[in-house]
């Protein structure tokens, strides 16, 4: 079972914090330095301030828990008068066209995976869950939103989203750092509201689709405070550690996007694309084309998925463009099930890694390699010779993420990228403002 409930949320001051485009971030783990610098000079309250603090060792987390407190003892930052979800909706720009994302954010109670409730997609890294714990032991805050997906194929949950979203917006603004993104937010206060979408998400799993990391931090949290403070807790009783700040989105939306992770690769001495094209000949039918627009390369790759074949395209120095699809030879046959193993199996990102990458490492090593969401960007890093090969696949679709996660598995590393991101700072859930739930 998921169990959610409202939160009375700690929102950015207006009058006191500036416009909120310019106090608001991405997550902390897709902010570059130069970001970060851009992020800082916008506003002295900038919510970067506080997620990705300045300062040696554990100085920083101390630093960082006291820019929290001054700012909410100048009215900079407020709690909210209510308990409520909030609906949260992204637009956004990609390939020209206008899209849009929306759901609703509130708090989740926190379990270990091992209870099939909440469930990961990817492995995370201890280092970075160190980094976090000790910014949460500080500041005792949700700045960021654990991004998860949940099924409302059934359309339930819709209505009662739709239904708030006839008022004006609470928040509604751009940000900064993007100038194609724009965001709002509307309150559910009615309990009627509140209470049927507890009960709708009691029967939902949840995929964490971003924040793996700090949605670990804080399993971890809650397991050392009960450790040390809670003797004689029980699940029946609920203290602020057992929940965790959450933006749930459903994932059958037509604009919700998962964009590819395209390879660039520098060798230690380039042997050329053709040379590679005969190592994978075996494996592969290949086509050549003239260097086309991005929009081509998405358009052919997306076709070849759609008739269930593994197709890539190879962009080399010689600015020639192959094209190459995996021989049905190579494919085991599935069988009318469809299981979560074939599905990992037969995951591009996988089928790339056995019959492409092995076998051109096996020859020829390499020196660099880096990653990229643009088709241009590979392209125009290949040309300046600042790589030798790129490689441009599909990303997964959400029903293959599903299926591969409900069954046990965990995604490839650099395999999925959401987008949009949640931002940073919009809500937060300051744990100390609970007394008793």
């Amino acid at each position: 079972m998921v169990d959610i409930i409202p939160l009375r949320g700690l929102l950015y001051n207006e009058t006191k914090a500036g416009n909120i485009s310019r106090v608001i971030s991405p997550p902390y783990d897709v902010i570059s330095s130069p970001l970060k610098k851009e992020l800082c000079k916008s506003s002295p309250y900038n919510i970067v301030h506080l997620t990705l603090p300045e300062g040696d060792s554990g100085e920083k987390y101390i630093r960082a828990g006291e820019l929290l407190s001054q700012w909410m003892d100048k009215g900079i930052l407020e709690l909210d008068n209510e308990r409520c979800f909030y609906i949260f909706e992204e637009s956004f720009v990609y390939c020209g066209k206008i899209k849009k994302i929306s759901g609703f954010i509130g708090l989740t109670r926190i379990e270990p995976y091992s209870k099939l409730q909440i469930i990961p997609h990817e492995k995370t890294l201890s280092s970075i869950k160190k980094d976090r714990l000790k910014l949460l032991s500080k500041c005792r805050t949700n700045f960021g939103l654990v991004f998860t997906l949940y099924n409302d194929n059934q359309k339930k949950i819709k209505p009662i989203l739709d239904n708030n979203i006839n008022k004006n917006p609470l928040i509604s603004t751009g940000v900064t750092y993007d100038t194609d993104l724009k965001c709002r937010l509307w309150k559910i206060t009615d309990h009627k509201d509140i209470n049927k979408i507890i009960n709708l998400m009691k029967h939902k799993k949840l995929i964490i689709a971003d924040g793996h990391h700090r949605y670990e931090t804080s399993l971890k949290y809650r397991n050392d405070y009960l450790k040390k403070f809670k003797q004689g807790y029980t699940s029946k009783n609920s203290i602020p550690e057992d929940f965790i700040l959450t933006l749930y989105i459903d994932s059958s939306q037509n604009d919700f996007m998962i964009l590819p992770y395209y390879r660039l690769i520098k060798f230690i001495k380039y042997p050329g694309l053709s040379e590679l094209i005969n190592i994978i000949s075996h494996n592969f039918l290949t086509e050549i084309y003239s260097v086309s627009s991005p929009a081509f390369i998405h358009e052919k790759l997306l076709e070849s998925k759609s008739k269930g074949l593994n197709s890539f395209f190879l962009y080399g120095r010689e600015r020639k463009l192959y094209f190459i699809t995996l021989k049905r030879s190579n494919v085991s046959k599935k069988t009318l099930n469809n299981t979560p193993e074939e599905y990992y199996s037969s995951l591009d990102i996988n089928i790339l890694d056995k019959f492409f990458m092995r076998k051109i490492t096996g020859k020829h090593e390499i020196k660099n390699f880096s990653y990229s969401h643009s088709i241009s960007g590979v392209i125009n890093n290949i040309d300046a010779r600042k790589f030798d090969i790129g490689v441009f696949l599909n990303p997964p679709s959400i029903k293959e993420i599903e299926r591969i996660c409900t069954g046990g598995y965990l995604m490839p590393e650099k395999t999925t990228y959401f987008y949009p991101k949640a931002c940073s700072g919009l809500v937060m859930y300051k744990l100390d403002s609970y007394k008793d739930f």
